[in-house]
């Protein structure tokens, strides 16, 4: 099946048009991305924003409350089997 040239023009303006669409809607997502990192690196000094990147947010810190919790006598029964150095 074969287009038109008013067909095909209509395709191509179509075409054009999402293009620019698109374009725009990733230029405004990275300026709104760069705003806010400029804007957080300046709250933070840069030295701060620096030394946050070599910190680890996902670690959990309190680990042996979580063990008790949640494997209490098994926990206990581990502990007194293995010697002090954590190994038999």
């Amino acid at each position: 099946m074969k287009m038109t040239e008013k067909q095909m023009a209509d395709r191509l303006e179509l075409i054009r048009f999402v293009a620019k669409k698109r374009a725009n809607k990733a230029a405004m997502d990275a300026r709104k991305w760069s705003n806010t990192t400029e804007r957080s690196r300046k709250a933070a000094g840069n030295d701060a924003y620096l030394t946050s990147l070599d910190e680890n947010h996902n670690h959990y810190t309190d680990g042996e409350k979580y063990l008790a919790e949640h494997y209490g006598d098994r926990l206990a029964d581990q502990k007194n089997y293995e010697s002090e150095e954590g190994w038999n």
